[in-house]
């Protein structure tokens, strides 16, 4: 990337706000760097949506710095736009939420200028995991490349200099986060095809990979019925249970280590980012079950081991089911690996031999349409099963799902209409659940409980994940009502705004507006209180105060 040439090309846009919501919260600034030549634009604005500033924390502005400023005029931004070329050049921002605040305020105010503006969230380029626990933030990024003046407390004008150091840095390539290390990526590197799910950004690297269609049946259900079994909240539940099952059948392990480490060379290694999480290093017995490496994760591996000596005692049928039929009694490999040089994709298998293929999958989610390409690309032509678990009733017990499943290519199916409805029947993990009406997998289908002859619409991924009835399985269906509600995925700065939002409206309820929660971190830690009638300012434990939500000056003086 010629650094003269994109000057030109580029303006950077930064916003600070009072919240995450561009309908309900206030924009505070609008920053504009134009870097050809070294020009900015800072601009506070008024409160109108919110009675006070809640993120002072976070961008360093109050309410006195807000006293007094006047909303954009069309004239104003008619000038913006001509002074920094809105018109003409693209706008870097990085993430979305600066273009959604910029639109909505424009609407709301009624003034024109979004519709010739041409945005550019270059964070698109960054590929990362949905889990990624929220450290990908552009502070991170700076400090890793050794940009100078990350801030703890952000400001508009110094985030547009961060930005375009930062897109300078990136230089036109995309960058891959996995775990907590960063790499360049390049089209060299062959993709884990499991990528495909857990990171969306990846199907923009690949090739024009044929559609994988599937059909599916449940071939048997094992019910675990103990009451101590448990969901443990990081993702050592599944490791263990997988590690369970791989000892109880006694799989030979295939060492692809080299040659996965081989393709990762591939990758240009940029730094490391801090961790988002309490990492648990563990071993892995060969009686199934795991020991803490750190004398600190000791209480915490024992109550996991606990669930795993129950589970071994209750999974005895399923593992027997699994190298009678699944198998055949023959030989059962693990982690073998798949490649496909011509669409540069990879896949780990689970467990295999020449024949089968079972992939295991231990966490919430039921819905084989997420797992189709990593299965069509791991069974290679070969008997593919799923296994899975349904976690939604845990109080009584967990059950294990053992699905056969048909993979091929959309365009060598049938576009015929039953045939697709007919498809689409198959993989409903309730024979209770007869599909009445269904058009394409983006329509909402219309389908009925057998049972109790209820007809409801619902979505094509909805009954394929939760195949309940609200009847006839009233409580899965409330897990699954609750669960519609997704909510999108935030940074851990993004999450700690909300937090600190929601209680500092509480203490102002509270206190009849007297008392300012100044910060918050959790309930047991404590925050900075501030009176709004005597200026005095004290520290105290964050549900204390909404215990005592009064001043201890003015408390004292009455």
């Amino acid at each position: 990337m010629n650094h003269n040439n994109i000057e030109k090309k580029y303006v950077v846009l930064d916003v600070e706000t009072n919240g995450l919501s561009s309908l309900n919260d206030d924009l505070l600034s609008i920053s504009i760097y134009k870097p050809d030549e070294n020009k900015m634009y800072n601009r506070f604005l008024p409160l109108e949506l919110n009675e006070d500033v809640y993120t002072t924390y976070i961008n360093g502005i109050t309410k006195k710095d807000l006293k007094g400023k006047q909303p954009l005029s069309q004239e104003e931004m008619n000038n913006i736009i001509d002074e920094f070329e809105l018109q003409n050049r693209i706008i870097l921002t990085y993430g979305n939420i600066d273009e959604k605040f910029i639109k909505n305020y424009l609407k709301r105010k009624k003034l024109k200028g979004y519709e010739v503006m041409n945005f550019y969230n270059f964070k698109h380029d960054i590929i990362s995991s949905k889990f990624s626990g929220g450290v990908i933030t552009k502070d991170n990024l700076c400090k890793i490349y050794g940009i100078d003046n990350v801030l703890e407390v952000h400001s508009g004008s110094n985030d547009c200099i961060l930005e375009w150091e930062l897109f300078k840095k990136m230089n036109g390539k995309k960058l891959f986060v996995t775990g907590r290390n960063v790499f360049e990526f390049n089209n060299d590197y062959i993709i884990p095809v499991s990528y495909l799910s857990t990171y969306p950004n990846f199907k923009y690297c690949v090739g024009n990979l044929p559609k994988i269609e599937y059909k599916s049946r449940v071939v048997k259900k094992f019910e675990v019925s103990s009451r101590r079994i448990k969901k443990f909240s990081t993702n050592i539940s599944g490791m263990t249970i997988e590690h369970l099952i791989n000892t109880m059948l006694d799989v030979e392990k295939i060492h692809s280590e080299l040659v996965l480490l081989e393709n990762k060379r591939k990758l240009k290694f940029i730094g490391r980012l801090p961790s988002p999480y309490d990492d648990i290093m563990v071993n892995f017995n060969t009686d199934g079950t795991i020991t803490a490496t750190n004398e600190k994760d000791e209480k915490f591996i024992n109550e996991v081991n606990k669930v795993i000596n129950i589970l071994k005692k209750e999974i005895q049928p399923l593992v027997e089911y699994i190298s009678n039929n699944i198998f055949n009694n023959q030989k059962i490999f693990s982690q073998e690996l798949v490649i496909h040089k011509e669409k540069n994709i990879l896949a780990l298998c689970d467990l295999s031999n020449d024949n089968t293929v079972l992939e295991i999958k231990t966490n919430y989610n039921l819905n084989i349409d997420q797992f189709k390409e990593q299965l069509y690309y791991e069974s290679n032509g070969r008997t593919c099963y799923i296994l899975q678990i349904d976690w939604f009733n845990i109080k009584k017990g967990i059950t294990f799902i053992i699905s056969k499943v048909e993979l091929f290519e959309l365009e060598k199916s049938s576009n015929n209409l039953l045939e697709r409805k007919n498809n689409f029947q198959s993989k409903i993990n309730n024979d209770n659940i007869v599909v009445i009406e269904y058009k394409n997998y983006d329509s909402d289908v219309k389908v009925k409980c057998s049972k109790c002859n209820k007809e409801w619409y619902t979505s094509y991924r909805s009954i394929i994940s939760k195949p309940y009835c609200p009847n006839c399985d009233e409580n899965q269906f409330i897990v699954k009502r609750k669960e519609r509600k997704i909510k999108e995925v935030l940074t851990a700065e993004e999450k700690q705004k909300i937090k600190y939002n929601t209680y500092a409206k509480k203490v102002l309820e509270k206190s009849n507006g007297k008392i300012k929660a100044l910060s918050y971190t959790n309930s047991k830690e404590k925050v900075k209180a501030l009176c709004l009638e005597c200026g005095h300012k004290w520290d105290l434990r964050a549900d204390h105060l909404l215990e005592r939500c009064k001043c201890p000056i003015c408390k004292s003086s009455k």
